[in-house]
């Protein structure tokens, strides 16, 4: 029999996860390599799976034998089905989701397949035959040889995150640090690169809420499930709550626009459409009196809420300020401000249809580092991605989502 070929993904989160399953069940042997193995599956921003297009999106690569929709089925704290009150066509299911049960249902998936293996290290170079690349070597001294790569570099290359325009820390999310030599290799080979950001909200102690000035939601359809092949048992449900920014975060936030690394000039790389900052809304959306926010619970070890809706770049101090202007929030206590997060990213028009880098043979990038946003967008690159790394080893026709036309 053939050898099965050999496939290296670098990266552990949405796209790293699906690139690696995928390859495995094209019949190759992966290797995932991750910078910590105790942040496979991070829900790096909002703790929710699907929504408004994006919960079609699941559902697809649930049904190509894919990871998220099993993972998030396993972690769902709240189920709903948005849009319900306009016609089914855009109807759109969305999973609150636990943290940390999410991360271990997704390592525990790649684990259930024997051709994964998964190690902990930082890859700090390609290793290049001519314009192939053929490996990976860490910066552990180890190397491992490959047929072919998928990067899923997630928001980590080069990346820098801001609160204010005075604080920058490098890394691509709040306590991990940023990758570097892998960026710089790229661009020495002549990948164009350019630079994306986005951002996430403050986090805070629901404890310390009073949650009779804002409303409650629960979920709804306690039998529906992401997953179609399995049926996960549903933990413990938990509610979200509603409550609204309105004149007086808009104030804080007209006052202090400079302040902001957007805003300020600490920032000029371009954001994404999902997910944009308070700041945004406040100036492109001047007439609106007030902007809805959703309280929504982290997991069910912890009180901590996510405060969706209020994504933001400014000071911490400003961000208590605002929190405190909020109803239900006059006394909260803020237990991670908000940042924004600039990276590293290539220009799609250097990947063929089927996410191979065209001047680099047998490398393929998947998820935020081809410009791309959100968990389920990263989801269906990297399966496709992974899919089609394994197909092109065994000169098998590459998966392209190419229109027809």
């Amino acid at each position: 029999m053939p050898t099965p070929p050999r496939i290296v993904v670098i990266g552990g989160g949405h796209a790293g996860a699906e690139a690696a399953t995928a390859a495995a069940r094209m019949g190759a042997d992966v290797l995932l390599v991750t910078s910590s193995l105790d942040t496979i599956g991070q829900m790096s921003c909002n703790p929710a799976i699907g929504g408004v297009a994006k919960g079609t999106v699941v559902r697809e690569v649930d049904a190509l034998g894919g990871v998220m929709g099993r993972a998030a089925d396993r972690a769902t704290l709240q189920f709903r089905m948005l849009n319900r009150s306009k016609g089914p066509a855009v109807w759109a299911p969305r999973a609150q989701c636990d943290r940390a049960l999410y991360r271990g249902a997704v390592r525990s998936i790649l684990e259930e397949q024997q051709r994964i293996s998964i190690t902990q290290s930082t890859v700090r170079a390609f290793a290049m035959d001519a314009r192939r690349v053929v490996g990976v070597v860490c910066s552990d001294g180890r190397e491992f040889g490959a047929d072919a790569v998928v990067l899923t570099a997630g928001p980590f290359l080069r990346g820098r995150t801001h609160m204010g325009t005075t604080t920058r820390i490098a890394g691509g999310r709040a306590g991990d640090p940023a990758v570097v030599d892998i960026a710089e290799q790229l661009e020495a080979l002549g990948l164009t690169v350019a630079r994306f950001k986005t951002g996430t909200p403050p986090r805070v102690d629901g404890r310390t809420v009073d949650f009779s000035r804002t409303e409650r939601q629960e979920g709804e359809l306690p039998e529906a499930r992401f997953a179609h092949y399995r049926r996960a048992a549903r933990p413990e449900q938990r509610s979200c709550w509603i409550t609204w920014a309105g004149p007086a975060v808009k104030d804080i936030i007209s006052r202090n626009l400079q302040a902001s690394a957007l805003y300020g000039g600490a920032i000029a790389s371009r954001g994404p459409r999902y997910c944009p900052s308070v700041e945004d809304k406040i100036v492109k959306f001047p007439d609106a009196e007030r902007h809805q926010v959703f309280l929504e619970p982290e997991g069910l070890d912890t009180r901590e809420l996510y405060v969706n809706g209020l994504s933001t770049s400014l000071p911490t101090d400003v961000q208590l300020e605002i929190l405190r202007t909020i109803p239900g929030l006059e006394r909260v206590e803020m237990t991670r401000p908000g940042y924004a997060i600039e990276y590293d990213y290539y220009p799609p028009d250097q990947l063929t249809p089927w996410l191979e880098v065209k001047a680099l043979e047998h490398l393929f990038f998947a998820g935020q580092i081809n410009g791309t946003t959100v968990y389920e967008e990263a989801a269906g690159r990297g399966g496709i991605a992974g899919s089609n790394a394994a197909r092109r080893i065994r000169g098998a026709e590459r998966i392209s989502l190419e229109p027809d036309v």
